[in-house]
C-alpha cells in the first residue's frame, strides 16, 4: 500500500507539471502528512492517469518477474543402499594413549621446539604437529637452576672437609684417650702398691676419663659432619634434578594435541604445557546391552567404520569388557583397539559398528541427509526438494534410519530421482534452480 502511494504521488507530481489545468484537489491518505491532496482528473485526464498508471503497473510486474532468476543447488539421486547385518553402535575413537607435561619447576620459557612450516619458515609447535620420542619440546631459562646447582656442589665440598676434620679429631682423642688409660693403668698399679700418692692417682683417673669423653664427643662431630655431607649430597642431586627438569621432552612419538605456553612466559608446575596423544593406535569404545556382551570376547576382532571415512573398513581387537553394568545406562562398556599407522582415525571422531544379529539387510534408498527439509508450515514430518523440469517440488517423505551421512526413504521417493542435495533450506515450492556440478 505504501508503495503503491509513493507511485500515485510520483505520478501525479509529473501531470500537476504538464496538465495543470486538470488538477483539482481530493483529500486522501499519506502515509506521512496525511493531508496530503491528490487530483480528480476528467476529460482527457483521465485517459492520460489510466494510461500513466497502467505503464507503471506493467513496468512494476515486469521488474518482479526479472527478479524471479534461478538458484544455483546441487543435486543428488536416490540410490540403493545396503545395511551391514546386525544391530548398528556408534563407539567414540580415543588416543591408545594421552599424557598433559607439564614442569616440575618454575621458570620462564626460553626455547620452543620448531619445526618447517610450509613456506619454509621455522615456526613453533601447534596442534597437529608429529614430534619424536625423546624431543625436547621446551625448555625453562637455565641459568637459575645452573647457580642453585653450585651452590649446593660449594656445599657439597663444605660438608666432605667437615667431615675429614671430624674424623682427625676422633683420631687425636683417640690417641689421646689411649695414652691417658695407659697412664692410668701405671698408675693404678703403683697406687696398689702405694708407691704413688692419692693426688698423682686422682689425677691420672681424670686424665684418663677426661680423654674418654673427648673420644665420645669427637665421634658425635663425626657423626653430625657426615649427616652433614649426606644432605648436602642429596641438595645436589635435587638441584642436578632441577636442572634437568628445565626441559620438557616427549616421553614417546605422538601428535600434539594443545600447546598452552609462549616464549617468555612465567610457568610453573601447576599448569599444563603441552598435551600429547598417540595415534599409532587409536582405542573405540562404546556402550551394549547384556544380550551382546555376553558374546564378546577379549582377541576377538571386528570391522569398525568411521562416518567421515564410510568406504573405509578398519578391523579392530576387543581388549576390554566392563565386568559390570553401568548403573545408569545398564549398558557394558567395550574397549577395541585398532592399529592406526596413517593417523586415518583421529581423537573425537564417531564410528559404527554391527553386532548381534545375523538377519541380512535389505537394500534401502538413500538420499543425503543434508537434502531432508521441513514440511510447509503447519503440517509435521519431513521433506525433500525434488528436481522437475528445473523447478524445485517439495515432496513430504517418511524416513528411516541413518548410514553415515546418508537416510533411508521408507516412502515417499522413487528410485533415480533428483533431490537437492547441497541449498535445499534458501529455496521455496516452484522455484527455479540451476543446477551446478
Amino acid at each position: 500500500m505504501n508503495r503503491l502511494n509513493r507511485l500515485l504521488l510520483r505520478s501525479f507530481a509529473i501531470l500537476r507539471v504538464f496538465a495543470p489545468s486538470w488538477w483539482i484537489g481530493v483529500r486522501v491518505y499519506h502515509e506521512d502528512t496525511k493531508t496530503q491532496r491528490l487530483p480528480r482528473l476528467h476529460g482527457p485526464g483521465c485517459i492520460t492517469w489510466a494510461l500513466l498508471l497502467i505503464s507503471l503497473t506493467s513496468c512494476s510486474h515486469e521488474t518482479r518477474k526479472a527478479e524471479k532468476t534461478a538458484v544455483p543447488v546441487r543435486v543428488a539421486a536416490v540410490e540403493i543402499f545396503t545395511p551391514r547385518a546386525g544391530e548398528r553402535y556408534s563407539a567414540s575413537i580415543e588416543p591408545a594413549r594421552q599424557v598433559n607435561l607439564a614442569f616440575r619447576v618454575s621458570g620462564i620459557v626460553q626455547y620452543l621446539h620448531q619445526i618447517r612450516a610450509a613456506d619454509g619458515h621455522m615456526r613453533s609447535l601447534e596442534p597437529g604437529d608429529m614430534v619424536t620420542a625423546g624431543t625436547v619440546l621446551a625448555r625453562l631459562r637455565q641459568e637459575d637452576y645452573d647457580i642453585q646447582l653450585r651452590q649446593a656442589q660449594g656445599q657439597l665440598d663444605a660438608a666432605r672437609e667437615n667431615e675429614k676434620a671430624a674424623r682427625a679429631q676422633v683420631g687425636q682423642a683417640q690417641a689421646a684417650s689411649a695414652r691417658a688409660e695407659a697412664d692410668f693403668a701405671r698408675a693404678k698399679a703403683l697406687s696398689e702398691s702405694q708407691s704413688l700418692t692419692q693426688p698423682d692417682f686422682d689425677s691420672a683417673k681424670a686424665q684418663h676419663d677426661s680423654t674418654r669423653a673427648q673420644v665420645e664427643a669427637a665421634r658425635a662431630q663425626l657423626e653430625a659432619a657426615a649427616a652433614q655431607l649426606h644432605s648436602a649430597d642429596a641438595a645436589l642431586a635435587s638441584a642436578r634434578l632441577a636442572l634437568q627438569d628445565t626441559s620438557l621432552a616427549a616421553p614417546f612419538s605422538a601428535a600434539v594435541v594443545q600447546r598452552s605456553i609462549e616464549l617468555g612466559a612465567l610457568v610453573g608446575p601447576s599448569l599444563t604445557a603441552m598435551s600429547l596423544a598417540d595415534l599409532s593406535s587409536v582405542k573405540a569404545s562404546l556402550g551394549v546391552p547384556d544380550l551382546v556382551a555376553v558374546h564378546l570376547k577379549r582377541g576377538e576382532a571386528l570391522s569398525i567404520f568411521a562416518e567421515a571415512l564410510p568406504e573405509r573398513e578398519f578391523r579392530g581387537v576387543v581388549t576390554a569388557v566392563a565386568a559390570v553394568a553401568d548403573s545408569n545406562t545398564r549398558l557394558f562398556q567395550v574397549q577395541l583397539t585398532l592399529p592406526n599407522p596413517q593417523a586415518a582415525l583421529k581423537p573425537g571422531m564417531i564410528a559404527t559398528l554391527s553386532l548381534g544379529s545375523p538377519i541380512k539387510a535389505e537394500p534401502v534408498p538413500v538420499v543425503p541427509l543434508s537434502a531432508v527439509v521441513r514440511p510447509q508450515e503447519g503440517t509435521t514430518g519431513f521433506a525433500v526438494m525434488v528436481i522437475e523440469e528445473n523447478q524445485a517440488r517439495r515432496k513430504p517423505v517418511v524416513l528411516g534410519n541413518t548410514y553415515g551421512d546418508r537416510i533411508a526413504v521408507v516412502h515417499g521417493l522413487k528410485l533415480g530421482e533428483r533431490v537437492v542435495a547441497s541449498g535445499a533450506t534458501l529455496i521455496a515450492e516452484g522455484d527455479n534452480v540451476e543446477v551446478i556440478p
